[in-house]
């Protein structure tokens, strides 16, 4: 399940979450999927899932084809529990190293239909080779746009890529803390200078930082980063140690503008 985020404000949900499990397919690669800013695994599929479409696997000319198969699947899920994220793609995976997807996502809507005006973003980069996920299973936040958004059910994903990669399989969530200039701690409400990264693992790994700001829906729907903003870029943390990732450009403007807001956060993603 994906982390939760306590900060964020809610309605209070009466409809039954959407997710839909998409069906296990074996991909010709290399390793399982590990998680970005939780390494939550897979979520679980709600009890009224109904498989919708599988994940094709990727061409024999990927860098990911080797003789060994390793099994992704993905589930959506556009109502999180309580206080947990919205609209979030569930990655399962059951091998044993870490893996980067490039994935296809493509919008349906409730009776399996694409929605081709739809054009779906991803947060944390799965559609783009930018996510690790690790042994066990990750997850990324979907957004929507285009004029027929309001009627997404589920989304279907095609495996375009998968690249296996030596990022530890175990490692532990690094966590982030905003901060002023002079690394005094504050709330991702704040109009924070910088965000501290503090690494928890015996090595180093490679991470993103992203700031989104969600919009706050109407009782019954699910809520959406409308912005997702990078803070820095591809950071390396050392093992049991902190960095400093400064707050500028875009970032900075997003950060000061919405500081205040009822729905913001802040968080961190393994990535290449």
């Amino acid at each position: 399940m994906p982390s939760i985020d306590r900060s964020i404000v809610r309605h209070w949900r009466g409809a039954t979450v959407a997710g839909i499990v998409l069906s296990v397919v074996a991909l010709a690669g290399c390793g399982p999927s590990g998680a970005s800013t939780g390494p939550a695994g897979a979520a679980s599929p709600p009890a009224n899932a109904t498989s919708k479409a599988s994940a094709s696997a990727p061409p024999a000319t990927s860098p990911a084809a080797s003789s060994a198969v390793t099994p992704l699947s993905f589930s959506y899920h556009a109502l999180g529990t309580q206080e947990y994220i919205d609209q979030t793609l569930s990655i399962s995976n059951d091998g044993r190293t870490s893996v980067v997807p490039t994935l296809a996502i493509t919008a349906v809507d409730s009776t399996g239909k694409d929605l081709p005006d739809v054009r779906v973003t991803t947060a944390y980069g799965s559609d783009r080779g930018s996510l690790v996920v690790q042994p066990g299973g990750g997850y990324d936040v979907l957004a929507f746009s285009g004029a027929s958004a309001s009627q997404v059910a589920d989304v279907k994903v095609t495996v375009k890529e998968l690249v296996p990669t030596d990022f530890p399989a175990d490692a532990s969530d690094v966590k982030a803390q905003p901060a002023d200039a002079a690394g005094q701690p504050m709330s991702k409400f704040d109009a924070f200078d910088q965000v501290i990264l503090k690494n928890p693992n015996n090595t180093a790994v490679s991470v993103r930082v992203v700031y989104l700001v969600y919009d706050q829906p109407k009782p019954g729907l699910s809520q959406q980063a409308i912005e997702v903003v990078p803070i820095g870029g591809l950071t390396t943390v050392p093992a049991g140690g902190t960095i400093s990732v400064t707050v500028s450009g875009d970032a900075k403007a997003s950060v000061e503008k919405y500081s205040g807001g009822p729905a913001v956060s802040v968080k961190v993603y393994f990535s290449r």
